[in-house]
């Protein structure tokens, strides 16, 4: 399996655990569907720079000098990206902030988790 999405396999196990736990121990109080908004957020952003690199790579090999572009322009879309989902899950969908943020710091997590496991 690519690298990638090893990754985002192990930001997704890592998110629905939060999940899971958050429905166990802070059932009545916390939003569930917003956690998983904000994980998928984070999963998304993951996609995209994994996409990015990609192009940067074929664009490098290819001996042409553009392959940092698509690295910055990847950076500016995941920042966008992550802005408007994040607008869109306040103002569209009315979500919780907190649950949001919960959901995108366990996507993060699992996508530092996944990084190490990677590499090794």
């Amino acid at each position: 399996m690519r690298a990638e999405l090893k990754i985002i396999a192990y930001q997704s196990i890592v998110i629905l655990v939060t999940t899971l736990a958050a429905k166990v121990f802070y059932s009545a109080s916390l939003d569930l569907t917003a956690l998983l908004y904000g994980g998928l957020i984070s999963v998304l952003t993951s996609a995209i720079m994994a996409y990015r690199i990609e192009q940067a790579a074929c664009k490098a090999a290819a001996g042409s000098e553009k392959g940092s572009l698509y690295v910055y322009l990847g950076a500016i879309e995941r920042i966008f990206i992550a802005i408007v989902l994040f607008g869109m899950g306040f103002v569209g969908l009315d979500f919780s902030p907190v649950p949001m943020v919960v959901g995108l710091m366990a996507g993060q997590l699992g996508f530092m988790i996944g990084a190490f496991k990677v590499k090794d």
